[in-house]
């Protein structure tokens, strides 16, 4: 049985779509081997870990360049361009 299976469900939540989602949902969900459940749960989590992961990016990208004179000479060509 997979983790995905394995896992209970606690919540429901009905979600209005727009048009041509739903299809395109079942679509994803057929080519990854997964219903469109947990296509959707699949897509909210890697969202979520995607912008945790993309905020910690931008605070380390922050740091480097307030604190650098190469820094400082890259977010003044960039203001440049």
């Amino acid at each position: 049985m997979s983790h995905q299976a394995q896992r209970q469900f606690q919540e429901k939540f009905v979600v209005r779509l727009p048009d041509g989602m739903r299809d395109k949902i079942a679509r994803l969900a057929r080519s990854n081997d997964r219903s469109m459940n947990s296509e959707i749960v699949h897509r909210l989590e890697y969202t979520t870990e995607l912008e945790t992961a993309l905020e910690r990016a931008n605070k380390i990208i922050d740091k480097l360049l307030s604190g650098s004179s190469a820094g400082n000479a890259v977010m003044h060509a960039g203001a440049e361009a």
